[in-house]
């Protein structure tokens, strides 16, 4: 597996509470599984309205650590966010005025991968936080197979 690009079916599943208000986002995309080295790649596309798309990278090093890239440029707005279980991280938002320093702190995460069938799951429970407040609590849950 190598540096192969494998096909995969993704599907995540995303819950959000900010503001007291509670939504929940769906995706089911096809995508690519590679590995390279020791870590982990996924990524897939997440359909916008007007027939734009999100894309969306994910990494998952040997050491556990996730890291989450999502580019939408028809919003000019790109994201990206490290997880570490139990640990606090800097990551950034880049919107087209400028870079907003975001922090994480990553209150659970999980990485489960089977190799035959190629089948895997990704859980991070997150509270994002922007200049020492906390403006939303997260639930992310990516199930993936070839």
């Amino acid at each position: 597996m190598e540096n192969n690009s494998i096909d995969i079916n993704v599907e995540l599943n995303m819950e959000t509470l900010q503001s007291g208000e509670l939504t929940h986002t769906k995706i089911a995309e096809p995508g690519k599984f590679t590995m390279i080295g020791k870590s982990m790649y996924l990524r897939f596309n997440e359909s916008l309205e007007n027939n734009d798309k999100a894309s969306i990278l994910v990494k998952v090093t040997d050491s556990g650590e996730i890291h989450v890239r999502r580019v939408a440029k028809s919003t000019n707005l790109a994201s990206l966010l490290y997880f570490t279980h139990k640990n606090h991280n800097s990551g950034q938002l880049e919107t087209e005025y400028g870079i907003m320093p975001l922090k994480t702190f990553t209150k659970d995460s999980a990485v489960e991968i089977v190799n035959q069938p190629l089948s895997g799951k990704i859980n991070i429970d997150y509270d994002l936080i922007y200049d020492n407040n906390i403006v939303g609590n997260y639930k992310f849950r990516l199930i993936f197979n070839a």
